[in-house]
């Protein structure tokens, strides 16, 4: 057992001992032997971070360090409230995130909102709590990812509902949402009750949040590290500081284990060395994970090499094979008065009252989600009675047959400017995300230099595939024919243009005659205003071949002892559906596996 204290920390010292660094990442056996060291140590206090620290914690005879580049989620109230959530995005509590400029996108760069807190984005997101499709966990284990099946992940999707985040299924919906799930009903599409259960998600229904009995945000932080657990005398938490890279020794035949961390607070101050005596756990994400393996020297050579960083294991598939669902950018549709809740973004007065609302009582627009609602659509090769359009080639990518490859995801109000803006006072309008679930296009995780300080290149490389754009453009007919089916019809101003007009406002492309208007204005909208849903997956993914996968089914980095990979980086394939709660699973069976109970 190694080293045991209490508490949360901001002072490396606290837990590390000083270290003065080389070169390379690999140190003797008398160096390390000099280091605090803990049995686990947890880099990234996330949505999977938080879970591995408290259940690898309830050994009492094993020590666990978790590290967190970011503060404590707590007293952060923005965080808390469900509506809000968006101010937290492009925080200080937001890795704040950019792609590389996207060539199909003429050359705009892409946000990737990533929370930097403990909870990670389980704390910043939208709170909607879906397990996604069980289709999804058998095409894993058909690709390789032996023991990721939908029977396994049922059983920790099981156990998360006891420790995990709390499940609201009565959330406030309003008109304009329910209206959207009756329509979709008279096109023939299914209503769902529920979009957690073993029947899949295909369907229209209102989203589940991850929000408690006081209508407070729960992520992983306040359900995992509740504080009876940030008590426990064998856990400690480090936070605002960051892990520069994993330290490993070199054995008899070059065989390689990983032994602790070098951590710092800045890019020019001191560094410390931390122990691992048992295995070091990445938890860093999607971006965080990839680029900490490459910082440690493990990734491509080629692309180490370029950077002078010494390589200490080659692995091709670190950085690789990133998947995200994308979407044509936020179409918005103008409504009617009375329908939306456009008043508690453009007046202050309403958000006023809206958020006292929630101080005293927990109730009101504040407490609901703002992505509330959603339409799953069965696959669009295979269910041709929707109005998906004129036939485009698009390519095969779904779990299974049952398993859904589109989703519109409703928001009670006008969203524009990529997100980040409302229309003026008077204008009211429901926005509605066309998703791509799974998308044949692949991008890339890669350094921008040798330091954790400087963020990573991030090619989402988004409709690089021309399916991918195919199958957005037939999507976004089908949204528009969706909106014009009563009784959401009925809640709706809209106009119906052949063509863009001339003074293009932001309902268009809502505002177009979905039998007339050309597959070029659709594409040319996607082009224009086409982002990523900001579920990116699969960069350090798990497979059976060094060659095409970073990890092993039990999540061991390839040929490194010692060294697991726990996130949403190690997803063999992208999900039908939103993330956090598969993430959460996923750490769940990582710290029995870790235990040997799994």
């Amino acid at each position: 057992m190694g080293h045991s204290e209490s508490k949360l920390h901001t002072d490396p010292s606290a837990y590390a001992t000083p270290f003065v660094p080389e070169l390379t990442s690999i140190v003797s056996d008398a160096t390390k032997s000099k280091w605090r060291s803990y049995d686990y140590v947890i880099v990234g206090g996330g949505t999977a971070g938080c879970v591995l620290a408290s259940r690898l914690s309830e050994d009492r005879n094993s020590t666990v360090l978790l590290l967190e580049a970011g503060e404590s989620n707590e007293g952060k109230l923005f965080s808390r409230i469900p509506l809000a959530f968006e101010r937290m995005l492009g925080s200080a509590h937001d890795w704040r995130y950019r792609t590389t400029p996207q060539e199909e996108l003429h050359e705009r760069t892409v946000e990737y909102p990533r929370g930097k807190l403990l909870g990670g984005t389980s704390s910043i997101n939208a709170m909607i709590y879906q397990q996604c499709d069980p289709e999804d966990f058998d095409a894993w284990e058909r690709q390789g990812a032996s023991g990721w099946g939908s029977s396994t992940m049922e059983k920790y999707f099981q156990k998360m509902r006891k420790d995990g985040p709390k499940i609201a299924t009565d959330l406030d919906l309003a008109p304009i949402s329910k209206a959207f799930i009756e329509a979709a009903e008279q096109l023939g599409i299914p209503r769902k009750k529920d979009f957690n259960t073993s029947a899949g998600v295909v369907g229209a229904g209102a989203f589940h949040g991850a929000v408690d009995e006081k209508h407070d945000r729960s992520s992983t932080a306040t359900s995992y590290l509740r504080p009876e657990v940030r008590q426990r005398p064998n856990l400690t938490i480090g936070v605002s500081v960051y892990t520069d890279r994993v330290l490993f020794t070199s054995g008899a035949g070059g065989s390689l284990r990983a032994v602790g961390v070098q951590v710092s607070t800045s890019r020019s101050g001191p560094k410390f060395a931390v122990g691992a005596i048992r295995e070091v756990l990445m938890c860093g994400g999607v971006f965080g994970s990839p680029q900490m393996l490459l910082l440690s020297g493990v990734g491509p050579s080629q692309h180490l090499q370029e950077l002078q960083i010494p390589v200490v294991r080659d692995l091709p598939a670190v950085g690789h094979g990133l998947l995200d669902h994308f979407c044509p950018g936020t179409i918005v549709f103008r409504a009617r008065a009375g329908w939306t809740w456009d008043d508690v973004t453009q007046s202050q007065a309403h958000a006023g009252w809206a958020l006292l609302r929630w101080l005293l009582f927990g109730t009101g627009p504040m407490s609901a989600l703002c992505g509330q609602a959603a339409v799953f659509t069965p696959n669009i090769r295979s269910f041709r009675s929707l109005p998906y359009g004129p036939e485009l080639p698009v390519k095969d990518m779904f779990s299974g047959p049952k398993a859904p490859d589109i989703e519109y995801l409703v928001f009670p109000m006008g969203i524009i400017d990529y997100g980040h803006g409302f229309p003026p006072r008077g204008n009211y309008g429901v926005s509605v995300g066309a998703i791509l679930l799974k998308p044949s296009s692949t991008g890339t995780v890669k350094l921008r230099t040798s330091s954790v300080y400087d963020a990573p290149l991030i090619d989402g490389n988004f409709l690089a595939d021309k399916s991918d754009l195919n199958a957005l453009t037939k999507a976004v007919r089908l949204l528009l024919h969706l909106v014009r089916t009563p009784p959401l019809s009925e809640a709706l101003d809209l106009r119906n243009y052949a063509t863009k007009p001339e003074n293009e406002d932001y309902y268009w492309i809502g505002d177009a005659d979905p039998d007339k208007v050309s597959d070029e204005d659709i594409e040319a909208f996607i082009r224009k205003y086409g982002q990523s849903a900001t579920h990116p997956t699969s960069s350090a993914r798990m497979g059976t071949d060094p060659e095409t996968s970073a990890v092993n089914p039990q999540l061991c980095v390839h040929g490194i002892q010692g060294l697991r990979v726990v996130d949403a980086s190690v997803f063999p394939d992208q999900l039908s559906g939103h993330p956090c709660v598969p993430v959460i699973a996923v750490a769940e069976r990582a710290a029995d596996l870790i235990k040997g109970v799994a």
